[in-house]
């Protein structure tokens, strides 16, 4: 069955691009020695810092690299390590891509049996509009992210026409 749908969406044309790389998220029970590796040690600029309790989170924010495609790579620690979101398990939490149009691509996956985590399309860390392809497909859904945790994040325009 997952391959009939997999099949179905790559040979049909797709409403939706995926327009590159916009983020890693590493997670660490304390986030300190992440923070001096990247940003001390690396030389990947801090830019700034998201908390939120709702989300278990909190986290350093760096960019690397400059103009409309540089890559965000948040360093994530739970403020609770006994709740969950356990954004410290796995270590590489996720990755986000940039969508050209979020809400047509969450549609055409889910039709095509793409299973997302709950809460739907929301405002992220970044801003911009976000929402997660969960990392395990189930009976209604069967195709997940292998184990990764894929965040679809709207792109701005100057993403969309840098591409």
């Amino acid at each position: 069955v997952t391959m009939i749908l997999a099949r179905r969406l790559s040979t049909t044309a797709r409403p939706f691009r995926v327009l590159g790389l916009q983020q890693i998220a590493i997670g660490a029970l304390d986030k300190s020695n992440l923070s001096k590796l990247w940003g001390g040690l690396l030389g990947v600029p801090k830019v700034g810092d998201y908390k939120s309790e709702k989300e278990n989170v909190f986290e350093d924010i760096l960019k690397l690299g400059s103009g409309p495609t540089a890559v965000e790579v948040d360093l994530m620690e739970p403020l609770d390590p006994e709740k969950s979101p356990k954004v410290h398990v796995p270590a590489l939490n996720h990755i986000g891509l940039w969508i050209d149009n979020l809400e047509v691509a969450v549609e055409t996956l889910e039709k095509n049996g793409v299973r997302f985590t709950p809460g739907g399309i929301r405002k992220g860390a970044s801003g911009h509009d976000v929402c997660f392809i969960h990392p395990k497909g189930n009976d209604k859904f069967p195709i997940g992210g292998g184990g990764v945790l894929i965040e679809l994040v709207q792109a701005p325009d100057e993403v969309i026409k840098a591409n």
